[in-house]
């Protein structure tokens, strides 16, 4: 088969299962100027790919968290931790295929489920994010018992040289996570947080200007495991939306409190370590555990 004939069985494939490319020129379904800062759109052989290889992948994002040094590989609210095997190992957490970017989910030798048992990837952004840019993700999520997605803003960078900015901690703005635990075995009930850590007067104090979530949830009736959607966070200054498929779903008051830019998180995280959560029902099925991702963008508003 031709180069020419391959690329064609590759696009066609793409959009049979990601539907159409979304034009990266604004958010999705909204109106208005915007300037595209950044467009990682994954896949090994799509025309519209930025991002489609492991070294353009280095390039973009780390694989651990900022704290110690950059080092720290988890967090201890879940059971996986985090590894970033070469491209082509077997053991690889960050996965091209041909459309996409999988974060997966892996029980190395010897672990299991329980605390530290379970390997899975994530991205943390080089590029720092600060108030008047809007964020979008369109992903397919992980299901299961003990599954625990979640896209998120948190303070301070890293800067080329190696060194950090300051990292204070709160502020964080949480633009999704999902907790799959005891009688939840499917992606279904999203939140969205902004963190205060006790000091709300810190942060404004937080309040919600308007929402549709109910008792910090939101249930549209789906399994987001099932199919992809787009995740936004238009962060207006002070004000920052929450957006699903390009339909606005709350607004917040809340105040970055620090001067510093934040970076971006996109963590698979496996397992919980949480009062009052029961995920005995946790199986070790590894084919629920993949965190697909279509693009990651980020805009700014033009004046």
């Amino acid at each position: 088969m031709s180069i020419i004939a391959l690329a064609a069985a590759a696009a066609t494939a793409c959009t049979a299962l990601l539907g159409p490319p979304i034009d990266p020129v604004r958010p999705y379904k909204q109106t208005g100027e915007f300037e595209l800062v950044k467009d990682y759109t994954f896949g090994r052989q799509r025309k519209d790919a930025t991002v489609d290889t492991r070294a353009r992948l280095d390039q973009e994002f780390f694989y651990r968290y900022i704290y110690e040094n950059g080092k720290l590989d988890g967090l201890k609210t879940y059971w996986s931790y985090h590894r970033d095997y070469p491209d082509g190992d077997p053991r690889s957490l960050h996965v091209f295929d041909d459309c996409t970017l999988t974060l997966k989910g892996r029980i190395p030798p010897g672990g299991g489920l329980k605390p530290r048992g379970i390997e899975s990837g994530m991205l943390r952004g080089k590029l720092p994010i600060t108030e008047g840019m809007y964020i979008e993700m369109r992903a397919k999520l992980p299901t299961g018992i003990g599954a625990w997605p979640a896209f998120w803003l948190n303070p301070g960078v890293q800067y080329p040289d190696g060194k950090f900015s300051e990292l204070p901690w709160p502020p964080e703005i949480d633009i999704f996570e999902f907790f799959n635990w005891q009688g939840r075995p499917e992606t279904r009930v999203m939140t969205g947080y902004v963190q205060t850590h006790k000091n709300p007067e810190r942060y404004g104090p937080p309040k919600d200007l308007w929402t549709k979530f109910k008792k910090n949830e939101y249930i549209p009736g789906f399994d987001f495991s099932a199919d992809f959607h787009v995740f936004s966070l238009d962060w207006v200054k002070d004000q920052p939306i929450w957006l699903l498929d390009g339909e606005p779903i709350k607004q917040t008051y809340y105040i970055w409190s620090k001067p510093v830019p934040a970076h971006l998180l996109v963590t698979n995280q496996l397992g919980m370590i949480l009062k009052g959560v029961d995920v005995s029902a946790m199986k070790a099925d590894e084919s629920q555990w993949n965190y697909v991702i279509d693009y990651i963008r980020v805009w700014r508003r033009k004046p």
